[in-house]
This record gives structure tokens, C-alpha cells and sequence, in this order.
């Protein structure tokens, strides 16, 4: 077996570093950009997150397919990375500069560009998510490799949450506006640079024969496979809660606790330990399964809100539930991309086909359809509340924004609980991966 140097793994997760330097900014600071930076209203918010997935029902599942139908010698899904480098920058840069058009003028231009970045980010992240099913099919290998991306992805996110309000001051001196587009150009600019490098260090190893599914065969091959979907509702319903909580993290600090300054703390808190759990969640996986990571994770995710709940505006004890719910996210998240490998192994040896585009695509396109669902949700929940930016908030908003911020992050872990005590694979993953092993050969 070929050894896979140290250079290729820490390369790899480069990529999501990048990735997450723009998802994390969008999941934490775009709406609280579009309600009280940029003045646009909490129906057009909805509207622009509804009509950005109907455009991503239709891109994520055609990127899938184009990634199963793609041969180049590069390999199949690593390409792209390299592709959509600079347009990845330069939509994500766009998004925080809304020019004064006035209310309708900043409403499209915030659709356009919010679109844009949807489909830019589908073809970079689905291609570099299915590299993972590509470059190895070692057990071992990709637990590294996943530690590798978890790393890069909760290092993009501490980044993000720790320095986004600082620089911004920084750069902007007072002006929110100027200071955000200063930001955003930094981040895109570091993440044009590691996505090259990501591409450059990293090799495909296990490239099957190009796929002559449609989009209709490929899904239907996808669906029989029971593991597939539960994994893809355990994705959906981990990043609705993170999204939600992440994105009304900013509103808690500033109206609920009345102190905005602690906003950057809380939302670096999870990142850290993230980080942190990555380097200890390949040795927990194998001890305990990957499947146990999750369901420990969505408990400690659920207790981590209740101790914040109960504390009401103590800030110790606000803390120690952040801290809770960081471990949490950490040991959910860091196992869900080598889940999703197995799964496209899963459907080899169920049906001998192996769509891994259209998967990993339509597991994205989950992520995408969490991100507007929270914040939609969030959206209409802050305003049936009574929610007015920049003002003294009512007894509704107040409560409003503790739903988003707690209560229904936890309603969306106890689904991530319940989906996880059907997910048996680990038991059987081994034996499958044998009999792939010996059709192959």
C-alpha cells in the first residue's frame, strides 16, 4: 500500500480551511450584515435564502453529476479545487459590499451576488469533499485525512469567529461597511492561496470508470442506500443547529446579554475545541465508532444549551455551556466526511455502482438547504418577535432570540439523536470493504 506523506494530509485540509474562512464568515456574520450594517429587511432575507436553494436543487446535484463524468488527469474531483480558486474569492469578497441602490437596488444586489456565491461554492466544496472518497480507501488513511480537514475547517472557523470583530474595527475605523469588505478581502485573498496549494499536494488514487448515469440513475442508486440517507439527515439537521445558533449568536450578545463584545468569545469558544477534538477524534472513532461519536456529540450539544438556558445572563455559567457545546460539535462533525466515504463503498458493494458525485453533491446540497432553512427560520422567528435593528428590543424579540439561540438548536439535536441510533454501518464496514476489495481485484 502506497505510504501518503504528512505534506498531501496537512495539504488537504488547506482546503477547508479556505472553505470555511467564507462559510463560517457567511453562517456568523452575513445576516447580522444584512439587518444592521447594510439596512435590508428580514422578508427580503428570507426571500434571497429561499430562492438561492431552488437555484442549488438544480446546481449541486448537476455538479455531481459532472464530477461523476469527469476524467482529466488530474483525477476526477481535484480539478475544480484549482478551477474555482479566484472566482471562489472574488464572489465571496462581493457579497459584504451592498452599494446604496436603495431598499429594492440592495435587495438584488444582494440576491445576485448571495446566488453566485452558491453555485461558485458548490463547484469548489462538493468536488473537494468527494476528494476523500478518491484519494483512499484505507480506514486509517482517511481518518487522517478527515483529522487533517476537520483541523483546517475549525482553525477557518476560529479565525473567523475570533478576528472578523476585530479587524473590522480595525479596518473600517467606525465604518461597519468599509470594515467588513476590508475582511472579507483579507479571507479571500489567504484562501485563494491555500486552495492552490491544496490542489497542487494532493493525488487521486481510486478513479472507477466514468459514470454513465443520469442524474435520475445516479440519485436512484443513491437512495437505496439506507446509510447514505441517514447520514444525510444527520448532516442537515448538525449544521441547521450549528447555523442557527452561530448566526443568532451576535443578537443574544448584543440585546440579550447586552454586551456585544462577548459574541467574538462565544463563537470562538466551539471553534477552539473543535480544533482541539480533531486531533483526538481519529483514536476516539476507532475505540468507540464512528456512529458513538455522533450520538455522544448530539447529547453533549443538547446539555451544553440547557446549561445556557438555565443560566439566563450568568456569565460563568453561559461559558460552560458554550465549552459543553463545543465538545459536542466536535465529535459530530469530526467523523461525518469519512461517514459519507463509507457510504459510497456502502453503494459499491450494494449495487456496484459508485456515484460518489452525486452523494457527496447531494449531501452538500443538505448543508446548503440547512444554511436557508436557518435562516429562513431564524428570519421569521425575530421577526414575528417584533425584532427592530439597532433599538431597545421588547419582551417577543427577546424571546425570539433566545428560540433561535437555544431552543431550537436543541429540537434539531435531539432529531441528529434519534437518526444516529439507526446508523449501524460501523459493524459492518470492514466485512464490506473486504468484499470490495476481492470484486476489484
Amino acid at each position: 500500500m502506497e505510504k501518503i506523506s504528512l505534506k498531501e494530509r496537512f495539504s488537504y485540509g488547506l482546503g477547508d480551511l479556505a472553505c470555511n474562512l467564507m462559510f463560517q464568515l457567511i453562517t456568523a456574520y452575513l445576516m447580522f450584515f444584512y439587518t444592521d450594517v447594510a439596512g435590508i429587511g428580514l422578508g427580503a432575507i428570507s426571500l434571497i435564502m429561499l430562492v438561492a436553494r431552488v437555484v442549488d436543487a438544480v446546481t449541486d446535484p448537476m455538479m455531481g453529476v459532472v464530477i461523476d463524468k469527469t476524467h482529466t488527469k488530474w483525477g476526477k474531483a481535484r480539478p475544480y479545487v484549482l478551477w474555482m480558486a479566484v472566482p471562489f474569492g472574488i464572489i465571496s469578497a462581493s457579497m459584504f459590499l451592498v452599494p446604496n441602490f436603495g431598499g429594492t437596488g440592495k435587495f438584488i444586489y444582494a440576491l445576485i451576488t448571495y446566488i453566485l456565491f452558491c453555485i461558485v461554492y458548490t463547484a469548489l466544496n462538493i468536488p473537494y469533499s468527494t476528494m476523500l472518497s478518491c484519494m483512499t480507501d484505507d480506514v486509517s488513511d482517511r481518518l487522517s485525512f478527515n483529522m487533517f480537514k476537520s483541523l483546517g475547517a475549525s482553525l477557518g472557523g476560529f479565525i473567523v469567529m475570533g478576528a472578523t470583530l476585530t479587524l473590522v474595527g480595525m479596518i473600517g475605523r467606525g465604518d461597519q461597511k468599509k470594515g467588513f469588505f476590508g475582511t472579507v478581502v483579507l479571507y479571500a485573498a489567504v484562501g485563494i492561496i491555500l486552495l492552490m496549494i491544496c490542489f497542487k499536494n494532493t493525488r487521486e488514487r481510486i478513479i472507477p470508470e466514468t459514470e454513465k448515469d443520469s442524474v435520475a440513475g445516479a440519485i436512484k442508486v443513491a437512495v437505496k442506500n439506507k446509510y447514505w440517507l441517514l447520514l444525510c439527515g444527520i448532516t442537515f439537521f448538525t449544521f441547521a443547529g450549528m447555523i442557527l445558533k452561530n448566526q443568532s449568536t451576535m443578537y443574544y450578545a448584543k440585546y440579550y446579554l447586552n454586551n456585544e463584545g462577548i459574541a467574538s468569545l462565544l463563537m470562538t469558544i466551539p471553534t477552539l475545541l473543535s480544533f482541539l477534538m480533531a486531533f483526538v477524534i481519529p483514536t476516539l472513532a476507532k475505540k468507540i465508532g464512528k456512529r458513538n461519536c455522533i450520538l455522544s456529540g448530539g447529547l453533549a450539544t443538547i446539555a451544553g444549551n440547557l446549561v445556557v438556558l438555565i443560566s439566563r445572563t450568568n456569565l460563568a455559567g453561559i461559558l460552560a455551556g458554550t465549552v459543553l457545546c463545543g465538545i459536542g460539535l466536535g465529535l459530530g462533525m469530526g467523523v461525518t466526511f469519512v461517514m459519507g466515504a463509507e457510504t459510497v463503498d456502502y453503494s459499491e458493494w450494494q449495487t456496484g455502482r459508485r456515484p460518489q458525485g452525486i452523494m457527496t453533491a447531494l449531501m452538500g446540497f443538505g448543508v446548503k438547504l440547512s444554511m436557508a432553512m436557518s435562516g429562513v427560520v431564524g428570519a421569521q422567528i425575530l421577526k414575528f418577535g417584533g425584532y427592530v435593528e439597532n433599538s431597545e428590543q421588547t419582551e417577543g424579540a427577546l424571546r425570539a432570540i433566545q428560540m433561535n439561540y437555544i431552543w431550537i438548536p436543541v429540537i434539531f439535536f435531539i432529531v441528529v439523536v434519534i437518526l444516529s441510533l439507526f446508523y449501524d454501518l460501523d459493524k459492518k464496514y470492514e466485512k464490506i470493504l473486504a468484499e470490495i476489495h476481492e470484486r476489484r481485484n
